[in-house]
């Protein structure tokens, strides 16, 4: 398997784990997502809604520490002219942390879970970690991928980009873009159906195919990665 299918795989399996990681957070961290910064917004602001200053922690938390690591993410590996990051490095930098965090987030809610209803501190703690790790996973969509318009933590943009390339006849990259439109709700099947049975389990799907996709982008061929839209404009 050629390089770029090796991180077309991945990215893939980080929106499966993206969708898995939102359902996890929806589901248990009292309504909040910690890929979807777009409901985080709308969620801060529904003030009518029961336990609503819950929430609004609960959405800042996910806002604030998402934001903070998107920029340390892509400040961290802005490209050099003399020494350009390989797309296995970039893989080991943002991907590698990202799945140390999932794992804090598994063994937060192990513990949690062993002792019953989570404190709102843990809780938000959770949310941080699981924002952390995605917004990693944000930064190395946007450093690895090949193909415009991909992101793995949210599809809004990346239906918009197939919708228009459609439309225009447009045609590189759309099999993919599909294909990471619908990884993402699967995940969030896969994750939710898990969560009924084996609810200390829910952090488990998350952690494992991002794993699995990280084990997967670090061993691809060490070619220059693309620039970012904002680096090459």
């Amino acid at each position: 398997m050629s390089g770029s299918a090796r991180i077309h795989l991945a990215l893939l399996l980080l929106s499966f784990g993206a969708g898995a990681a939102d359902a996890f957070a929806f589901l248990a961290l009292n309504g909040t997502f910690t890929a979807n910064m777009t409901g985080n917004l709308v969620l801060a602001a529904l003030f009518t809604r029961p336990g609503f200053g819950v929430t609004l922690v609960c959405a800042l938390v996910a806002i604030v520490v998402f934001a903070a690591v998107l920029y340390a993410g892509f400040r961290g590996t802005r490209p050099s002219v003399s020494a350009p990051a390989t797309r296995k490095q970039l893989a080991r930098r943002l991907l590698v942390p990202s799945v140390i965090a999932q794992v804090a987030v598994a063994v937060l809610w192990l513990i949690a879970g062993a002792r019953g209803t989570a404190p709102l501190p843990v809780t938000c703690a959770v949310i941080g970690l699981s924002a952390a790790a995605l917004a990693l996973q944000t930064v190395a969509a946007k450093k690895l991928s090949d193909i415009g318009g991909v992101t793995t933590t949210y599809v809004t943009g990346t239906l918009t980009t197939t919708m228009q390339a459609l439309a225009e006849r447009h045609e590189p990259g759309q099999r993919f873009r599909a294909l990471s439109i619908l990884a993402l709700p699967a995940g969030a099947l896969a994750c939710t159906a898990l969560f009924q049975t084996a609810p200390l389990a829910g952090p488990l799907p998350a952690l494992i195919i991002t794993a699995l996709a990280t084990g997967i982008a670090v061993t691809a061929e060490s070619a220059p990665a693309r620039p970012s839209v904002a680096e090459s404009s």
